[in-house]
This record gives C-alpha cells, sequence and structure tokens, in this order.
C-alpha cells in the first residue's frame, strides 16, 4: 500500500485553501490546481464529410470546406475620442486635488468669472459636447462605409 500523498499530509485547514466545494457537497480540486493537472489538447479535426463544421465561404466544386479569412479587429475610434475627452478631464481634477496651491488657483478662478458669463460658458460646454457626439458620428458612418465596401470587394 502506497503512503499517503503530500495533500493527504496536511492538515483539513491547509486543504480547504485547495479545494472547492461544489454545489452538490462534492469536494474538487481548486481551478488553478485542475488547470495545471490537465493537459491540453488542440480540438479534434471534422471528419471529410462532416458539413457541420463547414464555413459559409461559397462552394468552389470541391468537397473540402475552405476556411474565410478572420476579418481584422475593429478600432472603435470614437470611443478613443470619448476616452481622450474623459482622460483630460480626469488629469484637469487629478492635477487640481494634487495641490492645495493648484486648487486655490482653481477656485480663485471660478470665483473671479463674472455672473453674465456663466451661461456662455455652460452654452460652450453644451457645444464641445454635441461637437464630440457629431465627431463620433462621422467616425462611426466612416467605419460603417469602409467595412461595407472592404466586405463588398471580398
Amino acid at each position: 500500500m502506497p503512503g499517503p500523498t503530500p495533500d493527504e499530509r496536511r492538515d483539513d485547514t491547509a486543504r480547504l485553501d485547495d479545494t472547492a466545494r461544489l454545489e452538490d457537497g462534492v469536494e474538487t480540486l481548486a481551478f488553478d490546481r485542475v488547470l495545471a493537472d490537465t493537459p491540453l489538447a488542440p480540438p479534434a479535426a471534422p471528419a471529410a464529410g462532416d458539413r457541420s463544421t463547414a464555413t459559409a465561404t461559397p462552394s468552389t466544386g470541391h468537397d473540402t470546406p475552405q476556411a474565410a479569412p478572420l476579418p481584422r479587429p475593429t478600432i472603435r475610434w470614437g470611443a478613443l475620442v470619448w476616452a481622450l475627452l474623459f482622460g483630460a478631464v480626469a488629469a484637469f481634477a487629478l492635477w487640481t486635488l494634487t495641490d492645495l496651491q493648484h486648487r486655490d488657483e482653481v477656485l480663485f478662478w471660478i470665483a473671479a468669472v463674472p455672473v453674465q458669463l456663466v451661461p456662455l460658458y455652460l452654452l460652450a460646454a453644451v457645444g464641445v459636447v454635441v461637437a464630440l457626439f457629431g465627431i463620433v458620428g462621422l467616425i462611426r458612418r466612416g467605419e460603417r462605409q469602409r467595412r461595407a465596401s472592404s466586405s463588398s470587394s471580398s
């Protein structure tokens, strides 16, 4: 009879770190240990006559399916524009909050703004947001046209 393994020799408190309890009460090795003990193998190749894995490419008269090339990943330019805007606002907030002198300078500038100019600044801020929506819309339309032209030429 073989001796106990190192896992069996540990006490129950240490064993709880390496096990996970499933819903039905069965203990199993933790996920990372299962992955370390399980050899990874590529998926099995489909049979020659298996039509369930055929691609949507047009038939060329041969029985073997041809794999269609994968499309390039889409760059979300609109998301990048918004990320730059939010990054600029976050950088300004961080710059303001890192030093008391910066905070005082910003508060002094806000207090020095004449009351008559506040609606104009708000209107300018709304205009910037509307312009950003327009820019993002133009970018989205350009991406759609580029995608449509590349799919029609393929």
